[in-house]
């Protein structure tokens, strides 16, 4: 189904005044009227988008899921193209022009499915692969440096979130990372 542009700006409206709202209060406190209220639009607008606010919550961590799944899919491919600091700059910055709306997100609470899981869970996947189809290092399984890949990059998305605003600190963070990439690449 195609939306057309005045369902699109409907959306945002609805998921940009939600996370506004998220920001300054828990999501059981959140209500559906202060949405449409604060959104300027009517309750059966929302429900014409929306089934309720998890809902809601849930299309837009998919959303930003879909985004980083295709983030670091990009990341592993240029591992062989030796350009994997102009793709963590790519999602650093990416992830600083959407610092707010993440950071509200990944501390919404009382849901099932979270971001932050969301986010571990594409992590794992994608280093899981990498590291199965390149034979790059025997004293550890596949599924330990996956595991310890993802713990670390998504610690790594937290201090990028966190910190942000300050570039000398986001360049040695890339640096860092990409030096512990490289580190859990080599044949030892």
């Amino acid at each position: 189904m195609v939306l057309d542009k005045r369902e699109i700006k409907t959306e945002r409206l609805i998921e940009t005044t939600f996370i506004n709202i998220l920001s300054e209060k828990d999501l059981a406190k959140v209500t559906v009227k202060e949405i449409c209220e604060e959104a300027l639009i009517s309750k059966s607008t929302f429900y014409d988008h929306y089934v309720d606010k998890y809902a809601l919550l849930d299309t837009i961590i998919q959303e930003y899921s879909r985004q980083f799944q295709t983030e670091i899919h990009e990341r592993f491919k240029s591992v062989a193209e030796h350009n994997t600091l102009k793709v963590i700059s790519s999602i650093t910055q990416s992830m600083a022009s959407h610092n707010k709306n993440l950071s509200t997100i990944l501390k919404a609470s009382g849901v099932d499915r979270s971001l932050e899981s969301n986010f571990k869970k594409i992590l794992f996947q994608e280093s899981f692969e990498y590291f199965t189809n390149h034979e790059i290092n025997r004293n550890f399984s596949s599924e330990f440096l996956a595991k310890m890949y993802a713990e670390i990059a998504l610690a790594s998305v937290s201090f990028t979130l966190t910190n942000y605003e300050n570039t000398d600190l986001i360049k040695q963070q890339a640096d860092f990372m990409n030096l512990l990439q490289q580190a859990m690449l080599k044949k030892i």
